[in-house]
């Protein structure tokens, strides 16, 4: 592995001394510290073990040691834009040594300014296709990553046109293919714009099956005059596409289909600020099988002094299969924390925490541990640090 990021290092270096070379940018995400939990155990964290994703609220729930760290160069030559892209990442499951080490998360080239679309910006190589988050469940709704190639930012219909082909040969014998198109910041109303996502999949083996999907995301900016915004999603998929604009299940038949539906709410009022989701969802997998999921919940911030604000996040989730039971679970978080500025999003974030939960015999082991098999409550404290830049 360090072989293979040397290499990338010095492929970065060498583009920048071949033409007009612009600086080297390096950006990040990175969240790491102790904590604690009853029972003379490990620290725990609590999650539902079924349903949709993107109902684990994060704050005080976040039992590992997790990083990525971007490396990008620009350079221009002959009126072209090139830039080459390199995340590498690191996991770590608890705070010992139990991860997998560094990895390449994403590995990318992309040029602006060719002569047939100077607007459009052509890509290949490993990317990850984000396309909005809800970060109190650290969640992309749309992700569109893989290895692939594509062109993005053509000018159409007054937004912005995308076009990719992703390849997955994860599994060799079972390889499979994805298109694609997303049409981006479409007018729709006054601080409105409109964003659609089309995925079209096919597994290319003996019992590979097709599928498709689509995506809308509505976003709102100064909400009702009041400053907050708003991100509405609306997604559907069946047969082998995921919810997500990727791969779903490439075995799985037309009669597998999928919908959900997000709200969320994001903004700063005085010293007053957070985000707010809701969550419908309901998957049929290949079976036939139904899982209906919902989820509620919010974090809130105020800010007390310059560099101190206190936090609280509050979720519930449930799921319910087919003939069983609803599987619930609720978690409360408090977190002083101390931070560059009062804000809601301002960061890097020191925190304190204590995570309070509950939840029912349907959920299950919601932790993982085994010393909490046989509970339905849970209560851990720590801190953390979770630093953007």
């Amino acid at each position: 592995m360090q072989k293979r990021c040397g290499l990338a290092m010095a492929s970065l270096l060498l583009l920048g001394m071949s033409g007009t070379s612009q600086a080297l940018d390096w950006s990040g995400y990175w969240r790491a510290g102790p904590g604690l939990t009853g029972h003379s155990t490990n620290r725990a964290c609590y999650a539902l073990n079924g349903g949709v994703s993107g109902m684990k609220y994060r704050l005080g729930n976040e039992c590992d040691i997790f990083g990525e760290f971007m490396l990008s160069q620009d350079y221009k030559k002959d009126g072209l834009e090139y830039k080459v892209n390199l995340m590498t990442s690191h996991y770590t499951g608890n705070t010992d040594t139990d991860g997998k080490g560094l990895g390449i998360e994403q590995l990318w080239a992309e040029v602006k300014g060719i002569d047939l679309l100077p607007e459009a910006t052509f890509w290949i190589g490993k990317e990850r296709g984000r396309r909005g988050d809800v970060h109190i469940v650290d969640t992309f709704f749309t992700e569109m990553k893989g290895v692939g190639a594509g062109v993005k930012g053509i000018t159409a219909l007054g937004g912005k046109l995308g076009v990719a082909y992703y390849k997955n040969d994860d599994t060799p014998d079972k390889p499979g293919h994805r298109i694609n198109v997303e049409l981006l910041s479409l007018p729709a109303n006054e601080g409105g714009a409109l964003n659609v996502f089309t995925t079209a999949t096919k597994g290319q083996f003996s019992g590979g099956t097709t599928g498709a999907g689509v995506a809308i995301r509505h976003d709102q900016e100064n909400l009702l005059g009041t400053g907050l915004t708003n991100n509405l999603w609306v997604q559907y998929a069946q047969g082998s596409a995921g919810l997500n604009s990727n791969f779903g299940d490439l075995t799985a038949g037309s009669n597998a289909k999928g919908w959900r539906v997000v709200e969320s709410f994001n903004g700063q009022i005085g010293r007053v600020g957070g985000q707010a989701m809701v969550l419908f969802a309901k998957e049929t997998n290949k079976f036939g099988q139904d899982v209906t999921s919902f989820s509620v919940g919010g974090r809130v911030s105020y800010g007390i002094s310059r560099n101190f604000k206190f936090i609280t996040e509050l979720g519930h989730s449930q799921y319910k299969p087919e003939g069983g039971a609803t599987a619930r679970l609720d978690k409360l978080t408090i977190a002083p924390t101390l931070s560059v500025d009062n804000t809601f999003w301002s960061r890097p974030e020191l925190r304190f925490y204590v995570t309070m939960a509950r939840w029912n015999k349907a959920a299950g082991n919601v932790t993982g541990n085994p010393a909490l098999a046989n509970e339905t409550s849970g209560t851990s404290a720590g801190a953390q640090v979770e630093w953007w830049f």
